[in-house]
């Protein structure tokens, strides 16, 4: 079997693995990854020879002719982005102290009484927070937090949390293009562009912001049925919380807020120089040791199956691009588009989209990352910037379409299910085509601009 089919086949192996729930995605990707190094070593003298006949310069002449652990290094150097895990483990510790350090519940519960029980305006002031609270921090973090939140305050009103929970989630969704740190796609495309925090606020923030209003407008609509007018008493109930009963430590509550606001500012500052991963470490590092949580609960709380993912699939797509089946599928959208820029703006952001709807964004993600870079350097070259953002667009928005298309969905599912409320998918599913629609549509008017009036700078 050619090696290329093998690999191909292999990759779409595994994703339907991940797709089809039939085994832990860990799992599959790391015994993906284990099956790809496994295959690359049995081939690799012939492999080697083969690279060599045809690039006598090529730096596989400097390996060994027999796979051993410097061929392993070389191979892992190369298809490992270790800024980019370690940035994503750096977030990881981040997070997982902000979320129980109390700051972002006691920051909910007083938007919760802002609302004063007004159940339209409760709504708005969850995407709002959902929005925010992804830039600074994760999907998965912010579902967590606001999930719990939404049935409380909801129990208090005796409404339905079925609306509240699948809009958080979608603004969620949204606010994961918006900063370097709000998604994992985000983590990866910067890792690889070296893009800064200013480069996402500077060109997918008004795109965020825009979409965030085009969603809370439709789901007002779509949810015009589910808004009641409590009763006074319900109402009396939810002010009298005392948001610092979820506060466990007032003294670490405001050292992480300081702590927060200082990794913020680094990221706007020294992450400028494209060391973003080095000040989300030295953040981490700083949260363990001065947050005043004992470092042995936070990191028993950390999903370190997330990292484990990651290299299983850095290996797969790994394998893909040494055999060139990214770089094939590169050149055939290269050649679909004919050079033009917009067409390839078109194609990057609904066939990622589209892809992600319904397998995880973050293999989709890693998929594209060296198909852009086909069609960034051509020939003939298209616009590096737009098709970054494309990139960035379809792989996060495209998580709106499905219950299971993003990390934020997921949880959004699972946390009602927990609380025996199961969401309806019919609901879930309608919202989501309806918006992953509009917001592919608004993505590719927006990067159509860009390209006419202002161009996305390249990496």
């Amino acid at each position: 079997m050619f090696p290329a089919v093998f690999a191909l086949i292999l990759f779409i192996f595994i994703i339907l693995l991940i797709m089809l729930d039939v085994m832990d995605h860990t799992a599959a990707a790391l015994i993906g990854g284990i099956i790809a190094i496994f295959y690359l070593a049995s081939i690799w003298p012939v492999w080697r020879a083969a690279v060599i006949l045809a690039d006598p310069s090529s730096s596989y002449q400097f390996l060994p002719e027999q796979f051993n652990s410097t061929v392993f290094a070389f191979f892992f150097n190369k298809w490992v982005d270790l800024p980019t895990l370690i940035l994503i483990l750096s977030m990881l510790v981040i997070t997982e102290v902000s979320k129980d350090s109390g700051v972002f519940q006691f920051i909910v519960i007083k938007a919760i009484k802002f609302s004063r029980g007004d159940t339209r305006k409760l709504l708005i002031i969850f995407c709002l927070l959902s929005f925010g609270m992804t830039t600074i921090l994760t999907q998965i973090t912010t579902m967590l937090i606001m999930g719990t939140l939404i049935f409380l305050a909801c129990d208090a009103l005796e409404t339905n949390p079925a609306p509240y929970l699948i809009s958080v989630a979608l603004a969620a969704n949204v606010g994961g293009i918006t900063s370097l740190i709000a998604s994992v796609p985000a983590m990866l495309i910067a890792g690889v562009t070296l893009y800064t925090f200013e480069w996402f606020i500077i060109n997918m923030m008004p795109l965020g912001l825009t979409l965030l209003a085009i969603t809370i407008f439709i789901i007002l609509r779509l949810f015009r049925k589910e808004f009641i007018i409590p009763r006074r008493s319900r109402v009396e109930d939810l002010l009298e919380i005392d948001e610092w009963e979820l506060v466990p430590d007032r003294l670490v509550f405001y050292r992480t807020a300081v702590l927060l606001i200082i990794i913020i500012t680094g990221f706007i500052t020294i992450g400028s120089l494209g060391l973003t991963f080095l000040v989300a470490l030295g953040g981490a590092l700083a949260f363990v040791t001065l947050s005043g949580i004992r470092p042995g609960e936070i990191f028993k709380e950390i999903e370190w199956s997330v990292i484990f993912f990651f290299l299983g699939l850095f290996f797969l797509v790994g394998l893909l691009e040494e055999f060139g089946v990214l770089e094939t599928i590169g050149h055939g959208i290269l050649a679909l588009t004919g050079g033009n820029a917009f067409l390839a703006t078109f194609l990057m952001v609904w066939i990622s989209g589209l892809t992600s709807g319904f397998v995880d964004n973050i293999p989709v993600t890693l998929t594209f990352i060296p198909v852009v870079h086909v069609l960034a350097t051509g020939p003939p070259a298209l616009p590096a910037g737009n098709l970054w953002a494309a990139l960035l667009v379809g792989a996060v928005l495209g998580g709106c379409l499905t219950p299971i298309a993003s990390a934020a969905n997921v949880l959004a599912v699972t946390i009602a299910e927990k609380e025996e409320r199961p969401l309806p998918k019919s609901q879930f599913l309608r919202t989501g085509v309806i918006l992953t629609l509009v917001f592919l549509l608004v993505s590719t008017g927006y990067l159509f601009l860009r390209i006419f009036l202002f161009p996305i700078p390249a990496p």
